[in-house]
Formats: structure tokens, C-alpha cells, sequence
């Protein structure tokens, strides 16, 4: 499976270069309001930064991703130690429990034969 992801993703990276070489050459005109009104950029160029882009933004949510699942492992985690000490407390305390109830079935056989 990570081979296959591997190879989707050098295809697209490959198609958007092989996609930005045939486009060299033409101009695109760009409007973006909060910093240029009017922008005249090489359409190839502008192709590979907004795959550059792209990948960029993919890389960040599936880092985000990555990080949501460690921190769910370290709860997860955290849990079942918790669990584990809690048993290993119960078990303690029903091993300390049964060692009273020896004891007093013991001292009340030997009270039952010195009468």
C-alpha cells in the first residue's frame, strides 16, 4: 500500500511538471484583492508553485493527523496502565484479605481443638 501511494504521488508530481513545461511560456493575469490587483505571471511557474502548494498543505494535515493519532495512543495507552495498576492493587488486596482468612480459619481450628 505504500508503494502504490509513493507511485500516485511521484505520478502527480510529474503531471503537474509535465503540465507546467507545456504551459511555459503563457501569461496568466491574476487578481488577488488583499495584495495585487492585477498580476501577470508565467503560467508554468505558477503551475509548480501551486503543486509546491498543494503537497505542502497535504503534508500538514496528514501531520496533523499523525500527531491527533500519537496523542490517542498516549491516552489509550495511559489507560491501560491505569487499568493494569488498578487489577494489580485488587489483586493485592484479595491475596491480603484471603492471608487474614487463613490466619483466623487456623487460629479457629486451634480453638476448636484445645476446647
Amino acid at each position: 500500500m505504500r508503494k502504490l501511494l509513493i507511485i500516485i504521488g511521484i505520478l502527480l508530481l510529474l503531471d503537474i511538471a509535465y503540465f507546467a513545461f507545456i504551459n511555459k511560456g503563457q501569461l496568466l493575469s491574476l487578481t488577488y484583492p488583499p495584495i495585487w490587483q492585477e498580476f501577470r505571471w508565467d503560467s508554468g511557474l505558477l503551475y509548480i508553485i501551486l503543486g509546491l502548494e498543494g503537497a505542502l498543505a497535504g503534508f500538514l494535515i496528514t501531520y496533523y493527523k499523525v500527531l491527533a493519532l500519537k496523542d490517542k495512543l498516549k491516552k489509550q495507552t495511559r489507560n491501560i496502565e491505569k487499568a493494569s495498576v488498578v487489577v494489580e492493587e485488587s489483586s493485592d488486596k484479595v491475596k491480603s484479605l484471603q492471608a487474614k482468612i487463613d490466619t483466623l480459619e487456623m487460629a479457629l481450628k486451634e480453638a476448636l481443638k484445645n476446647k
